[in-house]
């Protein structure tokens, strides 16, 4: 009998440890699958992200070389042959102009389409600025896009800035930006 009570509260003893490393395990397990998702999450954010930092160069990069010169607009032959204005006077496109790239009207109002003054230390320069707005399984994201040209010859700069939402105070806003100089 006396070695029956020396042994008594083992097997609860390894029943807990026993439960304890189980719940570790699990726990560990769970961090993990928590951890892996976010991080999934993260990156499907940053794809719509980065697509619509392309989308928007693309888009620059297309109305700069198909500005409508001949039969078209006198403000195409006096910006050189781009849409974005050359100089700080603004030479290009007037806003409302129906330039379109993803179904906006890349020079309307939704688009906030301005232009301002040189983005150097020369007068023959200026900036424009655009938005496209895009919408993937229902969700909505969005591009801004400054256009820099300046000097003689004239030399620009697509700046893009892809977000994966284009709602304001969003709290997980991912921000891409691809630049092309040429």
């Amino acid at each position: 009998m006396n070695t029956l009570t020396k042994n008594r509260g083992f097997t609860i003893f390894f029943a807990t440890l026993v439960s304890s490393l189980a719940l570790a395990v699990g726990i560990a397990i769970f961090d993990l699958t928590i951890r892996e998702l976010n991080l999934s999450q993260t990156a499907t954010q940053s794809q719509y992200a980065i697509f619509a930092a392309d989308a928007g160069t693309e888009c620059a990069l297309y109305w700069d070389y198909k500005c409508p010169v001949s039969g078209g607009p006198a403000y195409c032959a006096l910006a050189n042959g781009s849409i974005f204005a050359t100089s700080s006077t603004g030479v290009g496109v007037p806003v409302g102009s129906n330039l379109n790239c993803n179904q906006t009207d890349i020079t309307g109002a939704g688009a906030l389409w301005t232009t301002a003054g040189p983005p150097g230390p020369t007068a023959n320069a200026a900036t424009t600025s655009f938005t496209l707005s895009f919408a993937a399984q229902g969700k909505p994201y969005c591009a801004k896009i400054t256009v820099e040209k300046w000097g003689n010859p004239s030399q620009t700069r697509i700046i893009s800035r892809g977000y994966n939402t284009c709602t304001a105070g969003w709290p997980l806003i991912v921000e891409r930006s691809l630049q092309l100089s040429y």
